[in-house]
């Protein structure tokens, strides 16, 4: 189902549902025809004896955990039961629901699918059987990924800040409201749409960054024409392509360390940081912003084209690298270094993305000088990198290819976002009751 469609079914829906009769309960206003129910009369525990097994040393065990924020159930590994230190542990079968007592507070817990039938777990995930003559089990996993329901497993926790704990009599006395068990099964489909269209963009931005990485090594190596190559200092590139130093004065105007100032939430400029660096763009999310006079200020002021580099961080992060090319009076962060580039003989989008290639990264690190906690590469170290250098014309059409590409996830990444806001926006609807589908066909 596109996303129009998806709006326009609920538009309509919104429109069919202005009549709804709702009753006051102890959860608050729910329709009329629903009830409320405890969780233990939905769930039963299923009875230890029958799923404890002990655990042999030869044989191969599946371990399944519970993720956070109501992202269910996965496979977290395969072990020998010479591995496992635990003595015996507990089969879970297609349709059990489990949770996490120690973060069931952070949406812990999910349904098994039938591809982790026969795991295993440990006792700090009880498993339990649902009533399916009162409640479909996959409505209760939509109902309880609500964070407002998490707070009721918080009350119900017993131990210490931290390290407190939901035990199987607290889980299954929180209230949760139920619709007739038909109208149940209708949601759990509706919402089911909206998770398939989220899934499906997430193979299709999956898929544009695979044809990037896979660009990027044909483009960088074989150069835009595929002509015949040569062994350099930092690799195949093509025959016509130079390796030159970063640093050349034909090649880099500038370095400048960024700004030594501490960000706030609100202030007149806003000041770019490690975190804004996102796969070689400036992500504006999470924006912190300092207060400058104007000399300060216009001797940090971001110029379209200006290329930052960060400079120190754990060995994984040093060497993020984004191009800024947004409007607005931009400042940088100490931790970042600002190249200016000569355009005239390489293009900023160019290098941008020649440093973002994983092989380069790789090469970037090997610049790093690591400490406790922290590598740092200096600008010293950076004008000593070594890049290809091939015609002004031609990196311009690969940099072009591959803004493309970047583009097309771009676009795909939003339609995500949308996806996921229309699913928060129906789950909140369908689960108070303020959207019915009792009388439609799904």
């Amino acid at each position: 189902m596109a996303q129009e469609t998806f709006e326009k079914f609920f538009e309509k829906l919104e429109g069919e549902n202005k009549e709804n009769n709702f009753k006051q309960t102890e959860i608050g206003l729910i329709p009329e025809d629903w009830e409320v129910v405890r969780l233990g009369e939905v769930f039963k525990e299923v009875n230890k004896k029958e799923r404890k097994i002990k655990i042999e040393e030869n044989r191969i065990y599946r371990l399944v955990h519970t993720k956070l924020y109501a992202q269910g159930v996965e496979l977290k590994e395969e072990k020998k039961g010479k591995q496992i230190k635990a003595d015996y542990m507990f089969i879970v079968k297609q349709g059990d629901f489990i949770f996490s007592k120690i973060n069931a507070k952070k949406g812990a817990f999910g349904i098994i699918s039938s591809n982790l039938d026969g795991a295993v777990v440990t006792s700090e995930h009880p498993i339990l059987i649902t009533n399916e003559r009162k409640a479909f089990n996959y409505f209760v996993f939509y109902y309880l990924s609500q964070p407002k329901v998490w707070d009721e497993f918080e009350k119900h926790s017993i131990g210490f800040a931290g390290k407190s704990r939901i035990k199987v009599p607290g889980f299954l006395s929180v209230k949760i409201p139920l619709p007739p068990l038909e109208e149940q099964r209708k949601i759990v489909r509706v919402l089911d749409k909206i998770q398939q269209a989220i899934e499906l963009q997430d193979r299709i931005i999956e898929q544009a960054k695979r044809l990037k990485k896979s660009l990027m090594q044909k483009l960088f190596t074989e150069g835009l024409y595929g002509e015949e190559q040569k062994e350099t200092e930092i690799g195949l590139i093509p025959k016509s392509w130079k390796v030159v130093r970063l640093g050349d004065d034909e090649i880099l105007k500038e370095t400048q360390y960024g700004l030594s100032a501490r960000g706030k939430k609100e202030g007149k400029y806003p000041i770019l940081r490690m975190n804004n660096l996102v796969e070689g763009l400036i992500s504006i999310d999470d924006l912190q912003f300092v207060d400058l006079d104007k000399k300060t200020f216009r001797k940090f002021k971001l110029e379209k084209g200006d290329i930052l580099f960060n400079r120190t961080n754990s060995f994984e992060l040093v060497g993020k690298t984004s191009i800024f090319c947004l409007n607005g009076d931009f400042v940088f962060a100490s931790y970042l270094i600002r190249l200016k580039l000569n355009s005239e003989v390489i293009n900023p989008f160019f290098l941008n993305f020649y440093f973002n290639w994983d092989i380069t990264k790789v090469r970037l690190r090997g610049l790093a000088s690591r400490g406790v906690s922290q590598a740092n590469i200096s600008a010293t170290k950076l004008k000593s990198f070594l890049i290809p250098l091939p015609p002004l014309e031609e990196q311009k059409q690969i940099a072009h290819i591959l803004s493309t590409v970047d583009k097309k996830i771009e676009v795909e990444q939003k339609r995500k976002q949308v996806l996921k806001a229309l699913f928060k926006t129906m789950l909140h609807k369908l689960m108070s009751g303020e959207i019915r589908l009792k009388e439609v066909e799904i």
